[in-house]
């Protein structure tokens, strides 16, 4: 068939484009939406296993040639993964990717979005790599991380739902590879700085106060950054150290993803060739589900065109620091009001409030929070809303004070 036979359609996917370059930061694979490079693409199969019981208590528009689709919210379990294939070991990065060798494979990022078409809403929920847990499939308990198989996410999505009970529709890895021809496609991605900032150990480095633009290994350095994570104070004279480990690194994170939403957003939506670039990202790069299918990451896309970003809640696992043996770990801590409803929104049993209330501390931008030396996170009451009449489920608007160092707000910065 002649590709060029069907201008409406044509049109409406570089009407969207925009929008899939940024879902494909948000879930990884919505720039499947040819059928022509299909088969290029590498996909798993998601089998959650039965057997495996949770422990957790707690519109189309006129001009665009496509049906409504599937409206009801959805969880995407992405994955970070390394990719020691496209590291140059001469570059002044080349500390973010570390020794990998004899280390085996491990997910620095877990994070569930959550993706709500109808009500035109979406959210993060992250797990810190070190969060100690029952192993789906098994009897035994450690690290989520060690749960993580790229190529094979469904002992992780069981893990997933047997300790928090929220089930995972769809699945996106991104590796190292990626990441970088995503940030790079989209001309890079600008985070605002209040100091001079740097990681000795990964090679970040930002010399002083900035809008500063990420690019390539840059960006994975200052995404990876974690115990090394420093920024001088003017005042003292001295570098300060971010103190709060995972939390501080997954707080950075989701700005950026955030960010490079948004950017996404501003450079694709008249811009063929950065969809294209993009698209060569995910087939190359990206491992999904086999039940995403380029029809149905349209249909996302054209539902969820008008999101607005920088409202973006985000969420991870609160967790209480343990020794156990020789590893330092995280146990959950889900036993709270807070976490009961951000878990609740996560499960489908719970819905936002309208409109969502930006996160405490700065919201989409995040916000610098002084370091500190524990690891737990600090929440400020959480908020129920009564259900209307029309709404089957309670409404709540859950809220996080954002723990460590991350970027101001600064809407001039993007």
């Amino acid at each position: 068939m002649n590709r060029y036979r069907r201008p409406g359609l044509h049109r409406a996917v570089l009407a969207v484009n925009g929008v899939v370059a940024a879902l494909l930061v948000l879930v990884g694979a919505v720039f499947l939406w040819t059928g022509f490079r299909l088969g290029d693409r590498k996909v798993v199969r998601l089998e959650r296993d039965q057997s495996v019981q949770s422990d957790a208590e707690i519109a189309a528009s006129d001009g665009w040639n496509l049906t409504e689709g599937d409206l009801s919210a959805k969880n995407f379990l992405v994955t970070g993964s390394d990719n020691g294939g496209c590291v140059d070991p001469d570059s002044p990065y080349a500390g973010a990717f570390a020794d990998r060798e004899g280390l085996g494979e491990r997910s620095d990022t877990i994070m569930i979005i959550r993706v709500n078409p109808r009500d035109n809403q979406a959210a993060f929920l992250s797990f810190p790599r070190d969060l100690w847990v029952k192993i789906g499939g098994s009897t035994r308990q450690n690290r989520i991380n060690t749960a993580f198989d790229r190529t094979d996410p469904n002992r992780l999505i069981d893990t997933i739902y047997q300790n928090f009970g929220i089930e995972v529709d769809h699945y996106v890895n991104i590796d190292f590879c990626a990441f970088k021809k995503i940030v790079d496609a989209v001309g890079g991605v600008r985070i605002p700085f209040l100091y001079e900032t740097r990681d000795r150990k990964t090679g970040l480095y930002v010399p002083g106060p900035a809008c500063f633009t990420f690019t390539g290994d840059h960006a994975l350095a200052y995404v990876r950054s974690r115990s090394g994570y420093s920024y001088l104070d003017p005042e003292k004279g001295s570098w300060e150290r971010d103190g709060t480990g995972d939390f501080g690194r997954i707080a950075r994170q989701q700005d950026f993803i955030r960010r490079a939403l948004q950017r996404a957003l501003d450079k694709g939506a008249s811009n063929p060739v950065v969809a294209n670039e993009l698209l060569n990202a995910g087939l190359s790069s990206v491992i999904t589900d086999d039940k995403l299918s380029p029809t149905m990451a349209l249909q996302l896309a054209q539902a969820m065109r008008d999101i607005k970003t920088g409202s973006i809640p985000s969420f991870m696992i609160e967790g209480t620091p343990e020794q156990i043996g020789d590893q330092s770990v995280l146990i959950p801590r889900i036993q709270n009001e807070t976490m009961r409803q951000v878990l609740a929104l996560f499960q489908g049993a719970a819905s936002f409030a309208e409109p969502i209330a930006e996160p405490a501390g700065g919201g989409g931008a995040g916000a610098a929070v002084a370091p500190s030396s524990g690891a737990t996170t600090t929440t400020v009451p959480p908020t129920t809303v009564p259900a209307t009449t029309t709404t089957a489920v309670p409404v709540v608007s859950p809220q996080q004070l954002t723990l460590g160092v991350a970027p101001p707000n600064d809407p001039t910065c993007h």
